[in-house]
């Protein structure tokens, strides 16, 4: 008798545990005409998938799956398949991020699909130091490599809108240059390349506009 009450209170133990990393809900799903435009690995792809899931404490290089290198990352993928790839179909799943980390969104899900769909390739986008508008420019670098840090309600404090970010803007420069404390984005995720960090850089000087 007092195995079994110990057996049932361990059973409860576990399943409130496996609950509370669990999420309400889904994330979206998108639409399989994904985006047409090109999605590439090192500046939309691996900056997701290290700021939301190769975290030091979860697939970070000690845990299997390895999520911080192309080599790695494309092990868990079938070019021009989501479907059928396990990156996708976890992504789109209701477990991972565990919480209380939010769930991947729908832009970055459709940057994940795209980007399979197109065939996993190894890839950069070409960057150009002279074009740093807000909403084209910058906007985007926060998106995919901050989020996972900085979402709504987080308590390392909220980087998603024009107002926070040029609110904190110098402050993100001493953080993204190592100038002020540690490196942000933090290992083991890549920092800022020099170009975003001129890019950054540049719409500061000029006046940080909301373009």
């Amino acid at each position: 008798m007092k195995n079994s009450i110990i057996l049932s209170f361990f059973t409860v133990l576990l399943l409130i545990l496996f609950n509370s990393c669990q999420h309400e809900t889904t994330p979206p799903v998108i639409d399989t005409a994904a985006l047409n435009d090109t999605v590439y690995f090192y500046d939309e792809v691996l900056p997701i998938i290290q700021s939301n899931c190769a975290l030091a404490d979860c697939h970070g290089g000690n845990d299997d799956p390895d999520l911080t290198t192309y080599s790695s990352i494309k092990k868990l993928v079938k070019a021009g398949d989501p479907q059928n790839s396990r990156l996708y179909t976890t992504a789109i799943g209701n477990e991972m991020p565990p919480a209380p980390k939010a769930l991947l969104n729908l832009e970055q899900v459709t940057s994940i699909y795209a980007w399979i769909r197109q065939g996993a390739l190894e890839n950069a986008e070409p960057c150009d130091t002279s074009l740093y508008t807000f909403n084209a420019d910058i906007l985007p670098i926060f998106k995919r490599n901050c989020l996972g840090c900085h979402n709504t309600g987080s308590a390392n404090g909220e980087i998603t809108n024009y107002n926070q970010i040029a609110t904190k803007a110098a402050t993100i420069l001493g953080r993204i240059t190592a100038q002020s404390g540690s490196i942000m984005p933090p290992s083991p995720a890549n920092s800022l390349s020099g170009c975003k960090i001129t890019k950054f850089t540049n719409w500061i000087k000029a006046g940080k506009l909301n373009n």
